[in-house]
């Protein structure tokens, strides 16, 4: 992948390219996909390609898919873990803007 090709992309199939590549976490178009890497939330379709063609996050430009999660687990003020729920949001979940990428807000 180039980043001519995947400026050529619909978010349909930029989302389904992630999908395609991604080891750990199936994505669609519309998925909140947070990176463990750097904080960032972007929507599946706002993946960027790295200089090698793979997905990175648009913010950093510097992780892979295995940076990728659908709730940011890692983050102990925003997201809490139940053995019978899983990972949930401790308060009102945050989501990504299509279009928009951005950052987790700072640590509590």
């Amino acid at each position: 992948m180039t980043q001519s090709e995947l400026s050529k992309m619909d978010p349909g199939r930029r989302a389904a390219w992630l999908d395609s590549v991604s080891p750990t976490s199936s994505w669609s178009l519309g998925d909140d996909v947070f990176c463990l890497h750097c904080d960032a939330v972007f929507k599946a379709e706002d993946v960027a390609c790295d200089h090698e063609g793979d997905p990175t996050c648009p913010v950093c430009k510097s992780s892979t898919p295995l940076d990728f999660h659908h709730i940011p687990w890692w983050r102990g003020d925003l997201v809490g873990e139940d053995f019978e729920r899983g990972g949930y949001w401790k308060g009102t979940p945050i989501t990504a803007v299509s279009g928009k990428p951005g950052q987790l807000p700072a640590e509590r």
